[in-house]
């Protein structure tokens, strides 16, 4: 069950020119949050604020990752900044509930899924005809990304189920990998990160399937909860990735996991990794700043 969107008494979908998808309330999706109850200029206020953790963790972690980047590969930065463009599409779709909105969003989180297949996928699991260049399996993912991108505008209500479905894959590949991680603090950032998910996930459905409920109990936020831990599971989900990939590659890489500003922040700490030789690495266990961990 959805809200009806407030928008209908301005009279406005009497205008033959609504059928553009950037007018207001174009779009058929409407979540459980009701519209204009905050104020009259966002449509869901919750939805749309709490999108502000899409602005403040990538441009971290790309500062925190950037030693990373140099020495394994510049396209973990290419993810970070996709979520900050996952956080613009959510604010523009959630405050205005216009189709142009909606397609931003979840056609930028196509694009973050796809690219970290790109990234992140070890060549063993590419078709046989693909593995001994990898440059092949990348433009087949942008035909692919390109394919469902257009279907996806042809059929915008699918999307989101379709991208839980394509996330799949990327769930099983990290539970796998993480069944023979040796270490036990990336697995146990990775369990966290599969849990956070789950709940995520879990709340996303709960939204969408039992808004009567969350209404009836004067709590029908949940949505915005969703954005807080999607943006934090995906953000360790990208630093789980990151470790195996090199582990994977070049067992004998010396890498230390960090966390931002320090591990006493919890579940809002920011996990990211550094190679031991890093000029910038230091070497005091004084340093409250960051805690280290050679992994």
């Amino acid at each position: 069950m959805y809200i009806s969107s407030k928008i209908d008494t301005t009279g406005l979908n009497n205008n033959p020119i609504n059928d553009s998808p950037f007018r207001i309330g174009s779009s058929n999706v409407d979540w459980c949050e009701p519209n204009y109850a905050v104020t009259e200029y966002i449509s869901e206020f919750w939805n749309t604020v709490s999108n502000i953790f899409f602005f403040l963790v990538p441009p971290i972690m790309i500062i925190l990752f950037s030693s990373y980047s140099k020495r394994v590969t510049n396209g973990i930065t290419i993810l970070w900044l996709l979520l900050i463009i996952i956080g613009i599409g959510s604010v523009y779709f959630h405050a205005t509930l216009s189709l142009a909105g909606q397609l931003v969003d979840e056609i930028s989180i196509l694009w973050v899924v796809m690219a970290g297949y790109t990234i992140f996928l070890p060549a063993i699991y590419f078709p046989q005809s693909l593995r001994a260049q990898r440059h092949r399996f990348i433009y087949s993912c942008i035909v692919l990304t390109i394919i469902v991108t257009c279907l996806s505008i042809i059929y915008p209500y699918a999307n989101a189920f379709a991208l839980m479905i394509l996330g799949l894959p990327s769930t099983a590949f990290l539970a796998i990998h993480l069944s023979r991680c040796d270490n036990r603090r990336i697995k146990n950032l990775g369990i966290h990160c599969l849990g956070m998910w789950g709940v995520a996930v879990t709340i996303w459905i709960c939204d969408r399937l039992f808004c009567s409920f969350w209404l009836s109990i004067s709590f029908p936020y949940l949505h915005a909860f969703w954005h807080v831990l999607i943006i934090f599971s995906s953000n360790e989900a990208i630093v789980v990735c990151a470790y195996l990939v090199v582990k994977y590659q070049y067992p004998q890489a010396n890498l230390i996991l960090h966390a931002w500003p320090n591990e006493q922040w919890g579940c809002f700490s920011l996990p990211y990794l550094k190679f031991h030789d890093d000029g910038s690495y230091l070497s005091s266990t004084s340093n409250n700043f960051a805690t280290k961990s050679i992994v």
